[in-house]
């Protein structure tokens, strides 16, 4: 899917992300949770000289919420004696951090010399170079206040800040809704070998209308359970209400916003406590919740926006 940027809003993100793909420097991309930040930096890597290296992805928060959450950062990002770390596997790619506010000082403090192409020290305490990669990051915070909030070095802040793109809430965009929905429907039903039905214009004013709480990740879990609940050769608004009581966001046009955000955070901590419990076995974390590993990947692949 193309970024869909038929709003004012978006077209400035548009803008920003054609310099990015140009250029070589370090980006950070900061927005509300499932804004679609991921899917901003796959699309600048894609369209970048790195495009055909490979896209490492870090989800630091998931790691960090372990019980040695440090330890298991820095062996990710830098490896240990017997496996190379994520840093190393970006040689000729791009490294994206997933909220970088997660990663600890000390750990910031290697990314930075990282990104400045110092040498950093391995398991064994001896010093090596650097595999050329590109670093990019994405936050739900504002950089300037998560340095004030001690979450982020002020160094690492300047290195990373070079290019910054904000991606803009849902509710600040509504023009972009009508495609988004033509989009997202037509994508699902693809995966789905299923046929494309058609959206009555009363569902997709009522989608203009809402305030989209949980972002792009929502409207995409509302239009994956609109066609999950059964075959239709056309989708009413009537479809939609049902969807989003059934993925928390009630059925009025003005929906309790912050309870649907805390549901949302339990959610996560649930998911998140589950894949710490089982050790990152995504297999044993989906059965202990009642889910399958599917929707687990989903909902990680979600959370990564």
């Amino acid at each position: 899917m193309q970024v869909v940027n038929k709003s004012i809003a978006m077209r400035e993100v548009a803008r920003r992300m054609d310099r990015a793909s140009m250029a070589d420097c370090p980006v950070v991309i900061w927005g509300e949770e499932g804004s679609g930040k991921r899917f901003v930096a796959e699309s600048i890597h894609r369209r970048s000289r790195r495009g055909s290296g490979p896209l490492v992805i870090v989800r630091s928060e998931a790691a960090a919420a372990s019980t040695d959450g440090e330890r298991r950062l820095n062996e990710e990002l830098f490896g240990t004696a017997q496996q190379p770390g994520k840093l190393a596997v970006a040689a000729g790619g791009t490294l994206l951090i997933d909220e970088i506010t997660a990663l600890s000082p000390t750990a910031q403090a290697r990314l930075l010399g990282a990104a400045e192409g110092r040498a950093v020290f391995t398991p064994e305490n001896a010093s090596k170079e650097l595999p050329d990669f590109r670093l990019m990051a994405t936050t739900r915070f504002k950089l300037a206040e998560s340095v004030k909030r001690g979450v982020l070095r002020e160094d690492l802040h300047y290195r990373i800040g070079v290019v910054a793109i904000h991606v803009p809430p849902l509710r600040e965009r509504p023009d972009d809704i009508p495609q988004l929905i033509g989009e997202l429907v037509g994508e699902l039903c693809t995966e789905r070998g299923a046929a494309v039905p058609s959206v009555d214009p009363e569902l997709v004013q009522f989608a203009v209308d809402y305030p989209w709480p949980g972002n792009v990740a929502q409207l995409y879990d509302c239009l994956e359970a609109m066609l999950r609940a059964g075959d239709t050769l056309s989708l009413g608004v009537g479809h939609l209400q049902a969807a989003l009581a059934e993925c928390g966001g009630g059925v009025a046009g003005t929906p309790a916003t912050q309870q649907v955000a805390n549901l949302a955070r339990l959610e996560r901590a649930a998911v998140l406590h589950a894949l710490e419990v089982h050790e990152g076995n995504r297999t044993r974390a989906a059965r202990s919740l009642g889910i399958s590993v599917r929707t687990l990947q989903r909902k990680l692949r979600r959370w990564a926006t």
